[in-house]
């Protein structure tokens, strides 16, 4: 959703505020891969937890907080297939006039982006928007003037259950643009109590009626009850093979897995290395993350959805390691920050935490982050803001264990765009962040 501001006294102004620079910081735009396929319409009972008819809890808005003041989330609603957010916009821009008392700013243009999305679990879960209702699609766009207020309604894939904390992800961040991010957005979505099998109660045997007097045609002896059903087993087991994304060749490597909602990891497994078989045994009714990591290459992490899944399900998942080789050059996807600033954002947690156990496993490996901006903007200003950027990436990883010698940095600003022309969402893969593998 873009602010232009069209009058021709504050063109060059304009022009040197623009930082050039991105909601994710380095990486792409906006979060890409993950998610389900988009939900069908279902039904709008709102759910609150774990039965489809239990309220949430009540809560007054405005939610979360905006990157732009004129933006607010006013109402979160989780239906069976939906996660809604109403939000209002407020046009904040201020009327301007020429010297005849003629107003000469322009319109404000709304729309909103359809690669926006809903980032939880520090980045670990991505929600694909799915429709909006009382404003346009990119690209189209709809005017409003100084002092509009809009509502309009926002639709994404339903929320993992016990997942409560979210942001959204939407726009560029240059300073002439009112973007749709908003951090720490809150709902009351609590998890379904995880199912643990337990030993059947011991079974009694069944007395009978003693015989009825002679002559009593009611003597007849009771029979034993039937038994009961078999319980349903509520516990999946999925199979794959971890292998080479090059050679096709299989691979020992160890697989972390854990429920979308906890921090912490239920379990891991190793694959074998003569087949690169491995096996893992899960909970039906749960959505999973995962992450499998090997010596000698890149991390590669997944999703494993069993809410839907069936009794005695087969479910395979094979797994492809891309090899490491000094001097490669590796994009790190979801990074993300404040609108025009260093500050790293939780949603970043996840991307980072790859590299971080790659690092673990590869303790040689040295790597020098890069940080690129857009060619809009003031270039000093986009140098500082890459340079930082990059530093802020750098800390995190020191704290998570890894030594700071083992870790260069370089803030290359506006100066290596991948792409010159364009628009924005063409030039978007110029904002960036960049790892060079220098050592292994």
């Amino acid at each position: 959703m873009k602010q232009l501001l069209y009058f021709a006294a504050l063109a060059l102004s304009l022009s040197a505020c623009s930082f050039g620079s991105l909601p994710g910081g380095g990486g792409q735009q906006y979060p890409s891969g993950g998610g389900r396929q988009s939900p069908s319409s279902g039904g709008d009972d709102t759910y609150g937890g774990s039965s489809g008819n239990q309220q949430p809890q009540p809560r007054t808005g405005p939610y979360g907080r905006a990157a732009d003041p004129g933006v607010q989330v006013t109402n979160i609603r989780l239906t069976r297939d939906y996660t809604i957010l109403n939000v209002r916009f407020t046009d904040r821009s201020q009327v301007q006039y020429d010297r005849n008392g003629r107003q000469i700013s322009g319109n404000t243009t709304i729309s909103f982006d359809p690669s926006g999305r809903l980032v939880a679990a520090n980045g670990a879960r991505e929600f694909r928007f799915v429709r909006v209702e009382g404003i346009p699609m990119k690209p189209q766009n709809r005017s409003t003037r100084p002092g509009d207020v809009v509502d309009f309604v926002l639709y994404f894939e339903r929320l993992d259950k016990g997942l409560e904390t979210f942001d959204l992800f939407e726009c560029n961040d240059y300073d002439q643009i009112v973007c749709w991010n908003i951090y720490n957005l809150y709902v009351s979505n609590p998890a379904d109590a995880v199912y643990t099998p337990t030993a059947p109660p011991p079974t009694t045997r069944p007395t009978q009626t003693p015989p009825q007097p002679s002559g009593n045609s009611g003597g007849e002896v009771a029979t034993a009850p039937p038994p009961p059903p078999a319980p349903v087993s509520n516990v999946l087991t999925v199979t794959g093979t971890v292998q080479d994304a090059k050679t096709k060749r299989p691979l020992t490597a160890t697989i972390d897995y854990r429920l979308s909602s906890s921090k912490q990891a239920v379990d891991s497994v190793q694959s074998f290395a003569s087949t690169g078989g491995y096996r893992m045994t899960l909970l039906r009714g749960q959505v999973y993350t995962y992450v499998a990591s090997a010596k000698g290459y890149l991390v590669a992490n997944g999703v494993l959805d069993l809410s839907k899944a069936t009794v005695n399900q087969k479910i395979t998942r094979d797994i492809f390691l891309t090899p490491l080789s000094v001097g490669d050059k590796i994009t790190l996807q979801n990074i993300y920050f404040e609108l025009s600033k260093s500050d790293l954002l939780p949603a970043s947690y996840t991307e980072l935490d790859k590299l971080v156990t790659m690092m673990q496993d590869n303790p040689k490996m040295q790597i020098r982050l890069e940080g690129h901006t857009d060619i809009i903007g003031d270039h000093d200003k986009n140098l500082t803001l890459s340079k930082d950027r990059v530093l802020a990436c750098q800390s995190y990883i020191v704290r998570k264990g890894i030594d700071m010698a083992r870790i260069q940095t370089v803030g290359y600003g506006d100066t290596r765009p991948i792409k010159t022309t364009g628009t924005d969402e063409e030039r978007k893969v110029n904002r960036r962040v960049e790892f060079v593998i220098l050592t292994l």
